[in-house]
């Protein structure tokens, strides 16, 4: 018989590791995930916040209803609870505090887990109403040993009437996870302890993957943690419940990155900036009215010492509105029912059309009716604009301020009740096919992830089919989702074509009224063509360069090598391959770099580095050639500079046939082509012209009126013909008189487009300062009525630290403001004396957080603070603040040993030194000029432009570190010549 046996599966503790950090796409996804949670406590208000100390600890707080022991031990702690049920039996009223019943938004009782992601140790504590405090302690990566059943994983709880007794026994909670780790009765705090067998294993395996890897063994990570837990009450110092409060040691990467260091550093900035926009838009900022739900958010950085007020990073005050795009100029707003269609109002270049508008269902697609598969009905709001300015309905700052607005908000998010569902609206998720689309025909299809502001608000109640992944990557890919995004694909495609896109009746129609169908418009367009000709033939130029630069400099190499001269064919053919090197760098030879090719600068770079070392290598053999050849007495030397000149004469001949042979197929493809051309206008305009004197013989059709009618006709056909046929007398005239169009149109296109871009951010800068004129003018007022309301409210609130990062911000703002007076248009223009020393400390208290941060040495010598000046403050101030500014961003590239900057005197300038990476030799003559910039982040190449301005505006001028310069620090300097400055140590008498 065989030996039948009821088994059951077991589980292993790496299982909540798959089930929570691992599954969790990201940080922002895992912190959407807590505070949905906390959505589902009917917490009013949720926080992140990272305390920026030397063991930083993030702390997520919410007010909600909290949890019991019995709910922390019986649901909290158990993985995969009922919540199916859960989402049946209402919530108690008591426990919503006020709020209305809230749906559901966890769906499988694992986003707790999410914690995980945060960091490696987990100190959870809640308050349920008018109950105590319960608390537990977990440490993440016991979960990660593979040889640990998931019953062998402690974690340390405990009951608290306050919550200093939780912070009181953090040892003993941490003695309960080392119980789980390190061998009954041992000292884990001393020493390296003995540890349990399955850590034994798993410290084992760690080593053989690899016996090299720096670091502690698992076990000893853990304990080592455990050792020395940061928490403190100060931590929770603004929280007291009800509700939860997670403190998290360890942290995630991405929490790391997010405290300003006074480091450049781009890799945190990009993961800033991705958290930022994951996180800024977290409830639904398109609901209009009392829809919107009572949940505030917010992420925000404590830095240590509690002088710097918080930085805030995301929250409900920094998201966007509707209202800042609402008078935006094209617009979808309505319902899609559960039969798919769109019914709603459409907003096209500034004007709604008339009546409601609906969008149906193409052939082949049909809305699932299974209860399983189908979608129900759901909103959508979509607001974009013009891409080019010069189609727009808007003006020209309106067109900006969406530009400005679509860095940070752009895209279409989903929510689901209120919550934003990610990764949706990212700019590198492409669900709806969007940028695929676009990238098939860009006006066809319009919509544009970067220019589109909107959402798709659905609920659980109608689209329960919509279920998110178990790492909240999305919608689990069933039939619901992929109808759901047909459906929202159809919507916009249609939209596109009937209303925005380059198949529009209305667009054409409106965009030549728009553009005005004028000559200047035209010539834009020829431009832009002008231009996508120029950066095609300048890419494969590129490709030319590199693929024979490299090879033809080897090429000389070897031959240098190799040369010797001992016969008079030796001269002969190192003679023809010096001409033939010389053809071939200029064959290889890059036009400069147009504009719209930023992607191609390195290697634009690169091939002319190589370039010079091809054309330093040709010069290299030419030097020893002729010293070969002077040293050389040739046999028939006559026979040699006829065999020279022969070879020269069918080098050029060769080359000339070449152009000749193009030249004689354009011609023979444009005489074809005219000829083609001209015989349809005749036609055509024969054909049409016949029928307008056909229409005399009509009843009522009067002799003069088909006159008019056929001059008109005349007069269009002549006006159009000059147009079409003047392109080409034009070019061939020019032809004719050796004038190259080419160029001189690159060159003039060129500098219009610098030309106009300059001006436009020349008009930005002085609505600037029309802005600060009208700021400063009312400043002292504001200033004075915030201050004296601070100072009426009582003593206590006076003090307390909410109304001293008040007072700060209000006075920061001022002081800033106040520093941008110079850029006022009017005002007083007081110049007076000015010293070094007053330099050297205006500067030094406007950046001191700044150098402080970023651990920079900022020093000037004596015999820079003995310098005098007669001018006015609001143009010297100004010019060390963006000088000063911009060593402080390069100096942060660089190792902080080594930070320095330096004012200095050398000679009769004022030198500005740091020791950053200094200026490329390449870039020296461009860094004055306006707009230019090399700073990959938060760089507008405004600062050293306006420096050379405002100095020149008194007589002085700047330039940049020379060849012959001595600077006293290796990076960057600027030398400033002051007219009639006093220099040196000085009588004050």
């Amino acid at each position: 018989m065989p030996d039948i046996t009821a088994r059951t599966f077991a589980t292993r503790a790496r299982t909540i590791d798959h089930l929570g950090r691992e599954q969790i796409a990201d940080c922002p996804t895992a912190v959407s995930e807590l505070w949905k949670n906390s959505w589902d406590a009917y917490a009013r208000n949720v926080r992140l916040r990272i305390f920026s100390e030397e063991a930083p600890v993030a702390v997520l707080t919410d007010d909600g209803h909290g949890m019991r022991p019995q709910d922390l031990f019986e649901r909290w702690l158990v993985i995969g609870t009922e919540s199916k049920v859960a989402d049946i039996e209402p919530v108690a009223v008591l426990d919503r505090q006020g709020l209305p019943p809230r749906p559901r938004q966890g769906q499988k009782g694992i986003g707790r887990l999410s914690s995980a992601k945060l960091g490696s140790i987990l100190l959870l504590i809640s308050k349920y109403r008018d109950h105590g405090y319960v608390a537990a302690l977990i440490d993440w990566r016991m979960f990660e040993n593979p040889y640990l059943s998931l019953m062998d994983v402690v974690v340390g709880t405990g009951e608290f009437a306050t919550k200093s007794e939780i912070f009181a026994v953090l040892p003993m909670l941490a003695d309960q996870l080392a119980s789980g780790v390190a061998e009954k009765n041992s000292n884990w705090r001393e020493g390296q302890p003995a540890v349990s067998e399955p850590w034994k294993r798993y410290d084992m395996a760690w080593i053989r993957e690899n016996p090299h890897r720096p670091g502690l063994a698992p076990s000893q990570r853990v304990l080592q943690g455990l050792k020395r837990l940061p928490f403190r009450p100060e931590h929770v110092d603004d929280w007291e419940g009800p509700g939860t409060a997670m403190l998290v040691y360890d942290l995630d990467d991405t929490l790391k990155a997010l405290p300003p260091t006074g480091d450049t550093d781009l890799v945190r900035e990009e993961i800033f900036t991705r958290f930022q926009r994951t996180l800024s838009n977290f409830v639904d900022p398109y609901a209009v009215g009392t829809r919107r739900p009572e949940f505030t958010y917010r992420a925000d950085i404590h830095i240590a010492g509690g002088e710097s007020p918080d930085k805030v990073i995301v929250g409900a005050e920094k998201a966007i509105d509707r209202m800042q795009v609402q008078e935006m100029e094209h617009q979808l707003d309505g319902v899609v029912g559960e039969d798919g269609v769109f019914r709603g109002r459409v907003k096209a270049f500034g004007n709604w059309v008339e009546g409601k508008v609906e969008f149906e269902l193409p052939k082949g697609l049909s809305v699932p009716e299974r209860a399983g598969s189908r979608v129900g009905a759901f909103e959508l709001y979509i607001a974009s604009m013009e891409f080019d300015p010069k189609s727009s309905t808007h003006p020209r700052s309106e067109h900006d301020r969406y530009t400005a607005l679509a860095k940070d908000y752009s895209g279409l998010m989903i929510y689901r009740d209120d919550l934003r569902v990610l990764p949706y609206g990212r700019e590198d998720n492409d669900f709806f096919e969007i940028e695929y689309k676009r990238s098939k025909n860009a006006g066809r299809y319009f919509w544009n992830h970067r220019q589109m502001f909107g959402r798709i608000a659905l609920t659980r109640q109608f689209n329960p089919n919509l279920k998110d992944k178990a790492g909240r990557e999305g919608f689990i890919d069933n039939t619901a989702a992929k109808t759901f995004r047909a459906i929202v694909g159809n919507i916009l495609d249609l939209s596109a074509r009937r209303y925005f896109g380059s198949s529009s009746e209305i667009r054409k129609p409106r965009l030549a009224e728009i553009q005005a169908g004028n000559r200047a418009a035209r010539a834009e367009k020829e431009a832009q063509k002008l231009s996508e000709r120029e950066r095609a033939l300048f890419e494969k130029e590129l490709r030319n360069a590199e693929e024979r630069l490299p090879l033809l400099q080897k090429e000389i190499d070897q031959q240098t090598q190799a040369l010797h001269v001992e016969r008079d064919g030796d001269v002969s053919q190192a003679a023809r391959q010096l001409s033939a090197w010389r053809s071939g760098l200029a064959d290889a030879a890059v036009r400069p770099q147009p504009s719209g090719t930023a992607r191609l600068t390195g290697r634009y770079q690169t091939s002319k580095v190589i370039a010079d070392r091809v054309s330093e290598a040709i010069s290299s053999y030419e030097v020893k050639f002729r010293d070969a050849v002077e040293k050389y007495t040739a046999a028939r030397p006559a026979q040699i500079v006829a065999e020279r000149v022969a070879n020269a004469i069918e080098a050029v001949r060769r080359q000339i046939e070449a152009f000749q042979a193009d030249i004689e197929k354009l011609q023979r493809e444009q005489f074809a082509e005219v000829r083609q051309l001209a015989e349809k206008r005749i036609s055509d305009f024969g054909r049409e012209a016949q029928a307008a004197g056909a229409r005399f013989a009509a009843p009522g059709i009067g002799l003069v009126e088909v006159l008019n009618l056929i001059a008109r006709m005349q007069t269009d056909w002549t006006n159009e013909n000059r147009e079409i046929f003047g392109i080409f007398v034009s070019a061939l005239e020019s032809a004719r008189e050796q004038i190259d169009l080419e160029t001189l149109a690159s060159a003039q296109t060129h500098d219009l487009r610098e030309a106009t871009s300059e001006l436009d951010r020349l008009t930005s800068l002085a609505q600037l300062g029309i802005a600060v004129e009208i700021a400063a003018h009312d400043l002292e007022d504001f200033d004075e009525m915030a201050n004296s309301g601070l100072n009426a409210l009582p003593e206590d609130v006076r003090n307390s630290k909410a109304v001293r990062d008040i007072r700060l911000g209000i006075e920061g703002l001022t002081d800033q403001l106040r520093f941008l007076s110079p850029l006022r248009l009017s005002g007083d223009k007081i110049q007076r004396w000015i010293d070094g020393a007053e330099i050297e400390n205006f500067v030094r208290q406007f950046f001191a957080p700044t150098l402080a941060k970023g651990g920079i040495s900022f020093k000037a010598t004596d015999a820079f603070r003995a310098i005098r000046l007669y001018e006015r403050p609001a143009r010297v101030f100004p010019v060390f603040l963006n000088l000063v500014n911009n060593s402080i961003y390069w100096v942060g590239t660089v190792s902080r040993a080594s930070r320095e900057i330096l004012l200095d005197v050398i000679g009769d300038e004022v030198v500005i030194a740091d020791s950053g990476p200094g200026v490329s030799a390449e870039d020296a003559d461009h860094i004055f000029k306006l707009f230019f910039t090399r700073k990959q982040r938060s760089g507008r190449g405004v600062g050293l432009y306006l420096a050379r301005a405002n100095l020149a505006a008194g007589g002085h001028t700047i330039r940049y570190r020379g060849t012959d310069d001595r600077p006293p620090l290796p990076g960057a300097a600027f030398f400033i010549a002051f007219k009639d400055a006093e220099l040196g140590p000085r009588d004050d008498k």
